[in-house]
């Protein structure tokens, strides 16, 4: 069962999109001998198992079952049910381990030299420990990160940097409210998507405060850009047209922010992009694959 789920894992991961589930079904009395048992999610299971809480009710019987013996049925346990290694199973699960992890390497070899981007803000708490997970993750596996900080030297124009990123083959996005607040996010981010490939390019981590899963949420961005447009515009209008040069080119971007930003947000929040947490756990494995499938190509 360990090699199975690992082939399927790899299966998984080769389809950008895919949302799926691995359920687990009942092994109480009742469910044993229907041929269609109750299942449960087993993230849920595995999570309560974390959490201490032994048992789940069985919606067919009612039972509590044990949540244990559940996991036990379906998969490769590399600790008994007291607590000591179980020498069966060790073996193998490091064995497919280490045949994953020569895998990825072996996909990121050379990908040194191919250039991987994040785009993010600073403008908010969560968005920058995040940044630094992912960077230290992609060290691990020897694979640098392109952001601000190192790549932007003293006196060295910004624009040009952003630009760099926009043609980049790799570009992952951490999108947050501030975000899809900011010009130089955005001007990133439409910049990326003026360029081919947008979608096989990008690759986004949504954080939990980026509103853009429900319309009249995705609006309100709309109309802050439309608010910021504006507001330089009265205030553009208070002085003589000599003296605007490099402003008239900020309205501009804002009006382009302000017409792409609904087709974007359209597009992100149909992606699979996983929670935050979901990659800090997994040490951004599914983010590795990902990108590693993209510097392949």
């Amino acid at each position: 069962m360990a090699a199975i789920t690992h082939e399927l894992e790899k299966i998984h991961n080769s389809y950008e999109r895919l949302q799926y589930q691995i359920l687990v079904p009942c092994n109480c009395e009742t469910c044993k001998n229907l041929p269609t048992p109750h299942s449960y999610s087993l993230d849920k299971l595995t999570k309560r198992l974390s959490d201490r809480r032994y048992q789940i009710e069985c919606e067919n019987s009612y039972e509590m079952v044990d949540v244990r013996r559940l996991i036990d049925d379906v998969m490769f346990q590399s600790t008994k049910a007291d607590g000591e290694i179980n020498p069966k199973v060790t073996p193998l699960q490091s064995e497919i381990e280490q045949q994953r992890e020569e895998s990825l390497k072996h996909r990121l070899k050379d990908s040194n030299q191919k250039e991987v981007f994040i785009s993010y803000t600073w403008r908010d708490q969560q968005s920058k420990p995040l940044v630094e997970k992912i960077e230290q993750a992609f060290q691990a596996k020897g694979i640098k990160i392109i952001r601000d900080i190192n790549a932007i030297g003293y006196k060295e124009r910004f624009k040009e940097f952003m630009q760099r990123l926009s043609r980049g083959i790799c570009v992952i996005l951490v999108i947050s409210d501030q975000y899809l607040k900011s010009e130089n996010c955005m001007y990133e981010l439409v910049e990326i998507a003026k360029n081919k490939d947008f979608y096989k390019r990008i690759f986004p981590i949504i954080l939990a405060d980026a509103d853009i899963f429900k319309s009249i949420e995705r609006v309100k961005y709309i109309k802050y850009w439309e608010e910021e447009i504006e507001e330089l515009n009265k205030a553009m209008q208070e002085v003589m047209a000599d003296n605007l040069q490099g402003i008239r080119e900020d309205i501009d971007q804002y009006r382009e922010i302000r017409n792409m930003i609904a087709k974007l947000t359209d597009l992100l929040r149909d992606m699979n992009t996983l929670t935050p947490d979901i990659h800090s756990e997994s040490e951004f494995e599914s983010l590795l694959n990902a990108i590693a499938v993209r510097l392949d190509e």
